[in-house]
């Protein structure tokens, strides 16, 4: 059975209302006999006014309109549109001078002011809190809110998350030395002209890249991977007229066997091309020991000694990694001698005097700048 209704005739309109006098919450519960009357075939129940239907009220009451001259005028426009809506916008452009809607009080904040600053701050002290941890921190001091409210105003307040940037770990010390070197070659001018950059690194046996593509609704491909892959290890070096010979080798480098890649790769390049020069290397130990210093007083090898702790001020740093991404990209060795000979390919093939002297550039351009802007911390190069 449906409710009682009562239809109370007004202006040529008739508005329903149970027998208690309160509105239908569900019009949908009156039945199909009942005839609702309405001169221009709208609902009881306009839909909200538009801000631009406000703004063409607040125009028509200027040139002195009255409602039902305002409602006319809307209509030919094609604006739907109430008189009791056109009567209480213009009353309010009365009052408060705008047909704007006023700010509602809404919901009471869970977090006051004091609330928010105590997120930020607790996030400044230690940007890997969780959501979780501040909530607790949050109820010592009589504030109880859920974690997913934490959530949300810590993302109001300016914090994502992203994945962890590593850089080089530099200590006070060598922070000082690496400001002193780079301020130096700025003042000098510096070119590099005659530096030979040396180091060494290790290349793993891999052959898929490290990302990928798939489709949305599909799921991920599994590519096998060893649990120990093989490695080799590779010593080079490179200038602005080209790049030394590479030796490619197996297990660790001691003093003894650094001193013999350098007789049959770098002492043959500073002969042919850079007699003038200057040996740029890192400051690992057999690099530094008395065998390899006298090495190269033998062999008349110019050491010219940088800051530790700086690999963002070594080109061939650069140099590596577009190996490694040659490598797992372009060759996918299967097998040790696969690796072996992509590395060759690559270092016969890609290593020109023009792209060396372009990693140079870039270390000379914008790490070296970047180290004085940070005061020698480290930088993103």
């Amino acid at each position: 059975m449906f409710p009682t209704v009562v239809l109370v005739p007004a202006r040529n309109c008739y508005y329903c209302y149970h027998s208690n006098a309160s509105r239908i919450r569900n019009r949908q519960q009156i039945p199909h006999s009942f005839a609702f009357k309405h001169t221009n075939s709208e609902l009881a129940i306009m839909p909200k006014v538009s801000n631009y239907t406000r703004t063409r009220i607040e125009v028509l009451d200027k040139q002195g309109l009255p409602p039902v001259a305002i409602l006319r005028s809307l209509k030919n426009e094609g604006l739907a549109v109430s008189l009791a809506s056109v009567t209480r916008i213009v009353k309010k452009l009365r009052i408060t001078g705008s047909v704007a809607n006023l700010p509602r009080s809404g919901r009471p904040k869970k977090l006051s002011e004091e609330g928010k600053a105590f997120i930020d701050q607790q996030m400044e002290k230690n940007d890997e809190m969780t959501s979780g941890q501040i909530q607790k921190k949050l109820e010592r001091y009589g504030i109880s809110v859920c974690s997913s409210t934490v959530r949300r105003m810590r993302k109001k307040l300016g914090w994502t998350l992203q994945k962890t940037a590593y850089c080089q770990l530099i200590r006070a010390p060598n922070k000082v030395k690496r400001l002193e070197y780079a301020r130096r070659v700025l003042e000098s001018g510096d070119t590099f002209d005659n530096v030979i950059f040396t180091d060494e690194c290790s290349v793993s046996l891999q052959q898929y890249r490290r990302t990928c593509y798939r489709k949305i609704n599909e799921p991920m491909k599994r590519k096998p991977k060893p649990k120990h892959p093989v490695k080799v290890h590779v010593w080079g070096g490179i200038s602005r007229h080209g790049a030394t010979k590479i030796c490619i080798f197996d297990g660790i480098m001691d003093a003894v066997l650094f001193c013999n890649i350098l007789e049959t790769t770098l002492v043959p390049f500073v002969r042919e091309k850079l007699p003038d020069h200057r040996l740029m290397q890192d400051n690992d130990p057999k690099h530094t020991s008395n065998r390899a210093k006298t090495f190269f007083e033998e062999k008349g090898i110019n050491w010219w000694k940088t800051p530790a702790e700086s690999p963002d001020l070594n080109p061939i740093e650069n140099l590596w990694h577009e190996l490694k991404f040659f490598l797992e990209s372009k060759v996918k060795p299967r097998n040790k001698q696969e690796l072996v000979d992509g590395i060759k390919k690559f270092w016969s093939r890609k290593v020109t005097p023009e792209k060396c002297a372009k990693y140079i550039d870039h270390v000379l351009h914008k790490a070296v700048p970047a180290v004085v802007e940070a005061e020698g911390a480290a930088t993103k190069y």
